[in-house]
């Protein structure tokens, strides 16, 4: 409630053309003794940027008691900025803040200030500022522009690197080991909390390239190793470095290691046929099996084991032994997930299958999209579930691989946006060519302004 004496106004000041609506409801009562006087109620319109009158001063002898007061922005798009005042000669600032579109200033009979968002929702606090929330997908260059609607304070930062490229599987007809491509390292995530009064008006927003698929050799060749994942940053603020790519399959009983997952300080490297080395920070080259925490990628192994994933970094691609066996893709708590390995055959031949990518949000590997089906007629890995918030994308499942006479092997498939690696793909028949791995998942950047 607010109460008015002879003399006493109510102003509204507007800052900008955006439509401003105001309705108060009041009660007017006898100064001496208390008896009611009357009761009314007064509406305006205002559409320039101006100082208007909304509630006007009693008659003498009476007191008035504003019951309701509603100021709402009734603009389609715009905002603007308002002071509620009382004016006895000298003007009383009761509020002062950005209504934006659709938004509603209140103060009820209690006297409480509330302002309601464009849904009718109570904000936190009578003065709470906005949140501007920015989210970039595209590859490349993109601009952060800082709000100036209200006045930020502080600017937190999510980035996920793009994810390695899964490698190519291998063409072969003979009763020799030959290889399909190892799934693609997971890229890293990197958050930061900054204060916006150290950010210019604008800040370039880089997001890194999912690493290339690997492409097929050449029939009753060995497959070409998929790319490693971009960089992805905040100006020169943050960045988060991109997973390494998988090993292509070979022809021959060589280990293949999967990508490296990307660190908050280096990208993940590309399999060999020793490891595919989790990003820094960390020890100097591997990082070993065991997983690891922090910004730390973890390796693309050459051994089959279900220990190789990230806190922050990512997860490092399924590789295979020289036998063949399997691994599956690591996994990630909040960077991008390894890609599976690509389907093989050994020296009899006889198929053995690839594995799944790993999944981010999980501290598992091999929780991913699916592998694809082994035969006559093999089919592609899944694709890897694109991030979002909470989360950094999936690794892809490895490629499947045949024995049939001319047949090619299948894809690995897609990492997700947000880092998920891509998965390897599976062995052909010579003259069926090996199946290319898959894209790397794109990197990805949520900028939320308070």
């Amino acid at each position: 409630m607010i109460n008015l004496q002879t003399g006493d106004v109510i102003e509204v000041v507007t800052t900008t053309t955006a439509d401003i609506d105001v309705h108060a409801s009041y009660v007017d009562l006898v100064v001496a003794s208390g008896a009611f006087a009357g009761a009314d109620q007064q509406n305006t319109a205002i559409v320039t940027a101006t100082t208007t009158t909304v509630v006007s001063a009693p008659s003498a002898g009476n007191v008035r008691n504003v019951k309701m007061l509603v100021v709402r922005n009734d603009h389609a798009s715009s905002s603007n900025v308002v002071t509620l005042r009382v004016n006895n000669g000298a003007a009383f600032a009761i509020w002062s803040g950005t209504l934006l579109a659709g938004e509603a200033l209140i103060v009820n009979a209690d006297g409480d200030v509330i302002v309601l968002s464009s849904g009718g929702v109570p904000k936190v606090g009578a003065n709470a500022a906005p949140v501007d929330v920015q989210v970039f997908s595209a590859v490349g260059a993109n601009t952060w522009t800082k709000p100036t609607s209200f006045t930020p304070k502080a600017v937190f930062v999510n980035l996920w690197g793009g994810g390695g490229g899964g490698g190519a599987g291998a063409s072969l007809a003979t009763a020799i080991v030959a290889k399909g491509g190892a799934g693609g390292g997971g890229g890293a995530f990197v958050r930061e909390t900054l204060l916006a009064s150290d950010l210019g008006a604008t800040v370039t927003v880089t997001i890194g390239a999912g690493g290339a698929a690997g492409a097929p050799g050449a029939a009753g060749a060995a497959g070409n190793a998929g790319g490693i994942g971009g960089t992805t940053s905040f100006g020169t603020f943050s960045a988060a470095y991109g997973g390494g790519g998988g090993a292509g399959g070979t022809i021959s009983a060589t280990a293949t290691g999967g990508g490296g997952g990307g660190g908050s300080a280096s990208a993940g490297t590309s399999g060999t046929a020793v490891v595919g080395q989790g990003g820094n920070p960390g020890v100097s080259g591997n990082k070993g099996g065991t997983g690891v925490a922090g910004g730390t990628g973890s390796d693309g192994p050459i051994t089959v084991i279900t220990t190789h994933n990230a806190e922050f970094g990512g997860g490092g691609g399924g590789g295979s032994t020289a036998t063949p066996t399997s691994c599956v893709g690591g996994g990630s708590l909040y960077g991008g997930g390894g890609g599976g390995t690509g389907g093989h055959h050994n020296a009899t031949p006889a198929i053995v299958g690839g594995t799944a990518g790993g999944l981010s949000g999980v501290y598992a590997a091999g929780t991913g999209a699916a592998k694809g089906n082994d035969g006559a007629s093999p089919t592609a890995g899944a694709n890897g579930a694109d991030g979002n918030s909470t989360m950094g994308g999936g690794g892809g499942g490895g490629g499947g691989t045949t024995i049939t006479a001319s047949t090619a092997g299948a894809a690995g498939g897609n990492g997700g946006r947000g880092g998920g690696g891509g998965g390897g793909g599976g062995v052909g028949m010579n003259p069926g060519l090996g199946g290319a791995g898959g894209s790397g998942g794109a990197g990805y950047a949520i900028v939320i302004t308070w």
